[in-house]
């Protein structure tokens, strides 16, 4: 018997919808699914017309700056004018460093809509890690704030200003004054470069993901589906028929596929207003979840349980917030039921990766609920998940293997890096995650990274399930669990834990309390109450890195 969620599918992809999809095989001899419907455009720059179906709906708010989607369309278009003057060519690269900005956004449609190669830069590195970015992707010119630019002036490259306080080098709106807001013409092809994001590993240079015109709106339209999908069976998703503007906090960096694709580009279709800050603070949120009505917010986990946690929250009226998405890491069970409760908002969960456009599986409504350990259903309909073993056998549902992805969202590569593309890509276009996971039904379920179970006397241990156990106790606002070298086990399992202000805990209560919900060799041996909340790299994850330096320098002190 077919289910509600196939028939769904079906009803939005069949002959003649919008999401039509045909199967194709491409010059490297892949087979994909790939849309196939004419109305959906062939690069990004025929995407950025979406926006002028609203052209005049207040589209990007930014502290006391307001601006409509045309006036942010056109701006775009004097930049892609100057950059064409500034003898900017297709497919040359061109930087982005800073914090989040309008200019920010008009600076990816800009460079995008002539065919050249945006590559934003992580705002949080220092001028060591920001050369190496500009000098591996080969960039001919950088647009960056003045934090940014520090400590760059030997590079060789035009450097444009934004929002600068002093004069050294040409400020952004200068660069763009005489220039037309007519775009140029740009003869943009679906298989052309569009994007290099850099995502940084446990050890070595950051690597960066070259991502193409088709796979960009691959992934777009992608959740464009499934939130018809969503919609029509859950109540929740981007439902654009309500009536009402949607808005969505954009409270990540762009740097990170999250803020550029959730937050930034699946706003242009739909008419979404961004209310953007520049640097996370749950107080503000609150603040201007209420000042601006907003629908949605999308961010990591840890945001929207910050949110949950605020002694203030009661003070704000919150009720137009229907969505509260997550992703960039795992959201806790206990967490998911207590979002639930506490919000009219519907929790929701994607999983995807930066190699993937973001693209993976997305988790809502009652089967989020009802499933809350998982990451969702695989998007459809052009996407394909497995599980593999170390020999690229696919696993039985239910085993616990590494995950693959195949979809024409897939990256076309790493930038200037051959070995590393072919140890996560086969010859089949099936993406290798690095996560572990398994399939209950059709429910995605990540167990942890390859490279971060911890093996502990020969036993497997997922840092996720027992960091998810230590989430139920009530006194507990941040855990990390991770392993350190050890001699006679090989390693040792530790638990970085961050209490709620007023919350009291030692080691012996909390192992009392797992007794019950965990087998003994999965509780944690080394455990540290730190007094500040734990660090996070760019993306707002846990800086495992970091804390695992830390541990080793504690247990040298012990």
């Amino acid at each position: 018997m077919t289910d509600a969620y196939s028939e769904a599918v079906k009803k939005y992809t069949e002959p003649g919808q919008i999401f039509e999809f045909k199967e194709v095989t491409n010059d490297k001899g892949i087979t994909y699914r790939e849309f196939c419907n004419p109305a959906i455009p062939e690069n990004l720059r025929k995407f950025f017309d979406f926006g002028l179906l609203h052209p005049d709906k207040d589209w990007l708010v930014y502290e006391d700056e307001r601006y409509e989607y045309k006036e942010i369309f056109d701006k775009s278009a004097k930049l892609a004018n100057a950059l064409i003057a500034a003898g900017i060519q297709k497919g040359d690269r061109v930087a982005i460093c800073m914090v989040n900005s309008p200019e920010y956004i008009i600076a990816m449609m800009g460079i995008i809509g002539i065919g050249a190669v945006a590559v934003p830069l992580n705002s949080w590195w220092v001028p060591k890690e920001v050369t190496y970015g500009l000098q591996n992707s080969e960039a001919k010119l950088l647009i960056a704030d003045d934090k940014r630019l520090a400590g760059l002036d030997d590079l060789d490259l035009i450097k444009v200003s934004v929002r600068s306080e002093t004069n050294n080098h040409q400020d952004f709106y200068d660069f763009i004054k005489d220039q037309s807001d007519s775009w140029p013409e740009v003869d943009i092809a679906g298989e052309d470069n569009a994007t290099i994001f850099y995502t940084s590993g446990s050890t070595g240079n950051p690597k960066g993901v070259l991502l193409t015109h088709k796979s960009m709106i691959s992934g777009f339209f992608s959740w464009l589906c499934i939130s018809q999908i969503r919609v029509e069976l859950y109540g929740d998703g981007l439902d654009v028929n309500s009536g009402k503007q949607l808005s969505i906090l954009h409270c990540v960096p762009l740097f990170h596929v999250t803020g550029s694709h959730v937050g930034f580009f699946m706003s242009i279709p739909v008419g979404r207003k961004i209310v953007m800050m520049k640097k996370w603070d749950a107080k503000e949120a609150l603040e201007l979840l209420e000042k601006e009505k907003i629908t949605n917010i999308t961010g990591v986990p840890t945001q929207t349980w910050e949110l949950l946690n605020h002694p203030d929250r009661d003070k704000y009226d919150l009720s137009n917030l229907e969505d509260l998405s997550g992703g960039g890491a795992a959201r806790p069970p206990e967490h998911v039921k207590q979002l639930d409760e506490a919000f009219k908002a519907r929790p929701s969960i994607g999983y995807g990766l930066t190699e993937t456009n973001a693209i993976g599986t997305i988790g809502g409504g009652d089967e989020y609920l009802q499933n809350p350990s998982s990451c969702g259903r695989v998007v459809p309909p052009l996407t394909d998940i497995d599980i593999i073993d170390s020999n690229w056998n696919s696993l039985p549902e239910g085993e616990v293997g590494e995950i693959v992805i195949k979809s024409p969202a897939n990256m076309a590569g790493y930038w200037k890096n051959e070995e590393a593309t072919n140890e996560v890509l086969n010859d089949e276009g099936w993406f290798k995650s690095g996560d572990l996971g398994y399939f209950n039904g059709p429910f995605l379920h990540i167990v942890d990274r390859v490279k971060d179970l911890v093996i502990r006397g020969g036993e497997n241990i997922s840092c996720i399930e027992v960091e998810a156990a230590i989430y139920e106790h009530e006194s507990v606002s941040e855990v990390c669990v991770f392993g350190i070298p050890e001699e006679r086990l090989g390693e040792k399992l530790c638990a970085a834990i961050h209490l709620k202000d007023s919350k009291r805990l030692d080691e012996d209560e909390l192992n009392s309390f797992l007794a019950d919900r965990l087998a003994k060799f999965k509780i944690p041996a080394f455990v540290v109450f730190e007094d500040n909340p734990l660090p996070r790299v760019g993306s707002g994850k846990f800086s495992k890195t970091k804390l695992r330096e830390m541990f080793v320098n504690y247990e040298k002190e012990l």
